[in-house]
């Protein structure tokens, strides 16, 4: 069975799961949450290969397309450490687990939010500069688009942020979002794989 096959029977059965789950794997700064982190750190990881090997055989498109996915890579690394917020736990309740400080009592907390804004500002200019977004529009174009794999990380997302907000199913979004990053990195390496073909 293809890997995003288990992921989308993985995304279909979460709310069956979720039940049965340790609570404190929906816990902040809990062990779905780490694993989000090392899954997000992994995906870091390949892109710098995909980007190396893009790079040695010389295809600049692809390295400076893969370069430029960089910066996502970090944002949702940052995003699931709440920006370091994890690092300093300020309490724990035994229903609902560690609490933390606020972004304004982190040591940096006044730099993170300018310093989010100068990032997306600088890689949305880098995406119309070199004109990246008409990347993954010629891979759909030519069919090499992973449609099936995006829509599944999609999907998981979706499913997390219902698990949250509507069932209030906090296991069930750390999970869901767990395979949301394992699509996103599915996602990744298909795109990579169309581009180094493109090459060829």
């Amino acid at each position: 069975m293809p890997i995003k096959w288990i992921l989308f029977t993985g995304v279909l059965v979460s709310y069956f799961i979720s039940p049965y789950l340790p609570i404190s794997w929906g816990w902040e700064n809990s062990l779905l949450e780490w694993l989000q982190v090392i899954i997000l750190a992994s995906g870091l990881v390949l892109n710098y290969k995909w980007w190396h090997d893009a790079k040695s055989a010389g295809d600049w498109s692809a390295a400076r397309f893969l370069t430029w996915a960089v910066p996502l890579w970090l944002l949702m690394i940052g995003r699931e450490l709440s920006w370091g917020r994890v690092f300093y736990p300020n309490g724990f309740d035994p229903v609902n687990g560690p609490s933390f400080v606020t972004l304004a009592e982190l040591p940096y907390g006044t730099i993170v939010n300018p310093l989010l804004a100068v990032t997306i500002v600088v890689w949305l200019i880098a995406v119309i500069k070199y004109d990246l977004y008409k990347i993954p529009y010629k891979l759909l174009k030519e069919k090499h688009f992973p449609v099936s794999e995006l829509s599944i990380t999609i999907l998981a997302l979706v499913v997390a942020g219902l698990g949250e907000k509507k069932l209030h199913l906090p296991v069930m979004e750390e999970f869901d979002e767990c395979l949301a990053y394992l699509g996103l990195i599915l996602t990744a390496y298909c795109v990579s794989k169309a581009l180094k073909s493109n090459a060829k």
